[in-house]
């Protein structure tokens, strides 16, 4: 059986900031008071709670726009426009917001289909996200590769 250990230290770094502490992630933090801290969660949960707060979302009307303001929020993956990358963190924000408070409405009304159209959104998006922070950590890794047989 392995166990992995985390120094307190390391514990901390990986709650503030759960991206690899690799170059290519550093667009995905903010650096605030000496420690790496994740620019999507920094933008995105205070933006959902504020949503929650003032706009009172529910309906399907919040379950789809939730949805598609999810997938806009991708637009990030493809630019190198840092500023557009944090606009689109906030609109995952956003989506996040309508998409709790559409699911609090659809689970306490019953509302079955529109709890399996949330759900079938939200794990699509997880995928997609998935699968970015793995081409990513593989383009980080073919590059490494080609650093070592350079050297040879």
């Amino acid at each position: 059986m392995m166990r992995i250990s985390l120094s307190p230290q390391e514990f901390r770094e990986l709650l503030l900031s759960h991206h690899p502490n690799l170059p290519c992630f550093n667009d995905d933090v903010f650096i605030i008071f000496n420690r790496r801290v994740c620019a999507g969660c920094v933008l995105a949960y205070p933006t959902a709670v504020l949503v929650l707060l003032f706009l009172h979302p529910s309906g399907y009307e919040s379950i789809f726009l939730s949805i598609a303001l999810a997938v806009v929020s991708q637009v990030r993956r493809v630019s190198k426009n840092i500023l557009l990358q944090h606009s689109c963190r906030i609109i995952a924000g956003i989506a996040l917001g309508f998409g709790i408070g559409g699911g609090y409405w659809a689970l306490s009304n019953g509302q079955w289909f529109a709890v399996i159209v949330l759900v079938s959104g939200a794990a699509g998006y997880t995928l997609l996200k998935a699968y970015s922070v793995r081409a990513k950590l593989l383009r980080v890794q073919q590059e490494r590769e080609m650093c070592e047989i350079d050297r040879l």
